[in-house]
């Protein structure tokens, strides 16, 4: 994958805030689920908050429908006096079915609207029935209490629309139970109650059939009354407010409820005559329904608050939930953001230091920050910058060592070239020499016959003779002499080699240890090594070539010897010439092999010190090559900024050596 497409090619920055990204996305999800959830929930409460009054308008045309049930049975069964107070009750419940015809219609709900349609039209049937009073008692009685169920079934679905069959709280769940399930039918049967025994009461008779169907509504009317109870009872004890706003309305809702039964079963089941007043009956049971729809009422205010404490708590929660989740992520972008810049801060640090190693300038002061795996990285950084900056100057100054050990070579190197120079001159001018004595040596030899004459002549070229032997034996000497003089300075040419490898491999060993760092200056001590090993060589083959030579001068300087025994015996000779002139002949061919063995041996010299010279030279070269080198490494080293050359400057350069004085040139001198 291209780097610059991955997360690798990505900066710190941008990777802190794609983690900070992934994290607020981790947390707005659950924070999201939690809102949705809660919104429902929010939702459902508010939905049956709404519900409550629709739910109380739907009771309110049951109860409605019941009292004109009873006020109907009145004024059927012949009492005139009660059809003002029917009508009045038929207005009214008119009012409350038109309220409940437009909460329907506004819902949209088809099972609802269908109930709806069925129920209203029922009541559109009945009310004119009675009005017109071309129905019966018994047929009212029944078409009313038809009716009643058809209401509460419509009660039901509205109350199943805004969610109060579901509520998720146990005490409310049981509340809604006991005043929206439970107590309408309740009333109910307390309802058919008061219309069964309203109309056996306006008749005054009452049969066993009837007596016993009303024995029979009675019986239900205790049964619902002790399931409302049960269900208040459980809400109570799942919520103990309720036992004191509800529980004392539910005492009087429940008291009137026995009250009625026991006046049915004393006034119309048990009784054989009818006697009780019709409207006093229906007065009374009035009285008790509306008992059960005022406990209902205050339930339904009871309800509504807990209700709205609910959505209020939820709105807190939510606004609060939703407040600390953005205090949350503003405080962990905050915390993202600190760490990110005590990341990038000290990496920042960390690349300007290193550019400004990778520049060369070893006087960086920073500060490693806290003791973390980023301080231990600046920590490390600041380690190896002191240890580079020690390594450099180490360096240098072995460099600087080097340099003036190669200006001495160099300054050594150009004495002896000087020293043979002049040795070659003196050997050129005793080679001649040499080859005069010859030719007086072979004149003496012809002229021996002469030697009478010559006497005088000969002894005085024999002294000459002895004189130019004494001069070649020393300089022989002077030649040995120089001779050991260029071993010597080859041994320190080969100590300072051995030397400068040492020093390379030290330098080599450093740079491994700086990695990449040190290797360009790997490269050079490398280099360098390799200069000092190829002195090493040369200086190895010079002090060989010289070790030759020496040997040579030493058999030059034998022979030298021989020559000055044998000029002493040429001066005895001549001493003598008066006394053994016969053994002249024998003495000067002795002489001529003697020169002539001394002429080869001068030439020889003459030979190896030329090679000698030659050897100088290249020595003098590599020399001169291992300066420009080490002057190549002082360059490279320069770029390192170290911080001493700003307090008190580089350390001075070791003078170079003194040139050696040349040795005065040896003339031979012919007689």
């Amino acid at each position: 994958m291209d780097k610059h497409t991955s997360l690798g090619g990505l900066r710190l920055g941008h990777k802190f805030l794609i983690l900070s990204l992934i994290a607020v996305i981790l947390a707005s999800i659950p924070t999201w689920l939690y809102m949705r959830e809660a919104g429902k929930s929010l939702d459902a409460y508010l939905d049956e908050r709404t519900g409550v009054p629709a739910v109380l308008d739907g009771l309110r045309v049951v109860q409605l429908t019941q009292q004109h049930r009873g006020l109907s049975a009145l004024v059927l069964g012949g009492v005139a006096a009660a059809e003002e107070k029917r009508a009045a009750k038929q207005k009214e419940a008119d009012s409350a079915y038109a309220t409940t015809d437009a909460l329907v219609k506004s819902l949209h709900d088809t099972t609802l609207d269908a109930a709806w349609s069925q129920a209203r039209g029922d009541w559109e049937t009945l009310r004119s029935q009675v009005s017109n009073k071309s129905i019966s008692v018994t047929q009212s009685y029944a078409a009313h209490t038809a009716l009643v169920p058809k209401l509460l079934k419509v009660n039901d679905l509205i109350g199943d629309f805004y969610g109060l069959s579901l509520d998720p709280d146990r005490d409310t769940y049981q509340l809604i139970q006991a005043m929206f399930y439970q107590l309408p039918y309740l009333a109910e049967e307390l309802g058919k109650t008061r219309a069964r025994g309203a109309g056996l009461l306006a008749k005054k008779e009452a049969s066993p059939t009837d007596r016993l169907q009303l024995s029979s509504i009675v019986a239900r009317v205790t049964d619902r009354l002790d399931q409302t109870l049960t269900a208040f009872y459980k809400a109570t004890r799942y919520n103990g407010d309720f036992e004191t706003t509800l529980a004392p309305a539910m005492r009087d809702a429940d008291q009137a409820a026995r009250q009625i039964i026991d006046l049915a079963n004393r006034e119309i089941v048990q009784p054989e005559a009818l006697t009780y007043s019709a409207e006093n009956y229906v007065a009374l049971s009035t009285k008790a329904i509306d008992l059960q729809f005022a406990l209902n009422a205050a339930a339904s205010k009871q309800l509504d608050t807990i209700l709205a404490d609910k959505i209020g708590a939820f709105y807190v929660t939510r606004w609060t939930m939703l407040g600390a989740m953005l205090g949350l992520l503003a405080l962990a972008g905050y915390v993202a953001l600190l760490i990110s810049r005590s990341v990038t801060r000290p990496l920042n640090n960390a690349i300007a230091v290193a550019q400004s190693v990778a520049r060369g300038n070893l006087v960086n002061d920073f500060d490693v920050g806290a003791p973390n795996e980023v301080g231990q990285m600046l920590r490390a950084l600041r380690d190896m910058n002191d240890s580079l900056r020690g390594i450099v100057g180490e360096v240098r100054g072995s460099i600087d060592h080097i340099s003036a050990a190669t200006r001495d070579i160099a300054s050594g190197n150009a004495d002896v070239s000087a020293r043979l120079e002049s040795q070659a001159s003196n050997l050129e001018e005793t080679a001649s020499s040499m080859e005069e004595l010859t030719s007086t040596v072979r004149q003496n030899a012809d002229n021996a016959r002469q030697a009478n004459q010559l006497v005088i002549s000969a002894a005085g070229v024999a002294t000459h003779g002895g004189e130019v032997v004494s001069q070649v034996v020393q300089t022989m000497g002077e030649i040995n002499e120089s001779s050991h003089k260029i071993v010597d300075i080859i041994s320190v040419i080969d100590g300072i080699a051995f030397q400068t490898n040492i020093l390379a491999l030290n330098a080599a060993v450093e740079a491994a240890r700086a990695g990449e760092q040190g290797r360009g200056f790997a490269v050079v001590a490398s280099e360098v090594r390799n200069l000092a090993q190829r002195s090493a060589a040369a200086a190895k083959e010079i002090k060989e070539l010289i070790g030759r030579s020496v040997e040579k001068v030493e058999i030059g300087n034998r022979l030298a010897d021989q020559a000055g025994e044998a000029m002493g015996e040429i001066v005895s000779s001549v001493q003598r010439i008066t006394i053994i002139m016969s053994d002249i002949a024998t003495a000067s061919a002795e002489q001529g092999t003697g020169i002539e063995q001394v002429n080869e041996a001068v030439t020889q010299m003459d030979d190896m010190t030329q090679q000698n010279a030659a050897l100088v030279e290249q020595t003098a070269a590599a020399s001169a090559s291992l300066e420009e080198q080490t002057q190549q490494l002082v360059g490279a080293m320069s770029r390192f900024v170290l911080g001493t050359e700003e307090r008190g400057g580089a350390p001075a350069p070791r003078p170079a050596a003194r040139p050696v004085a040349k040795q005065q040139r040896l003339a031979i001198r012919h007689a």
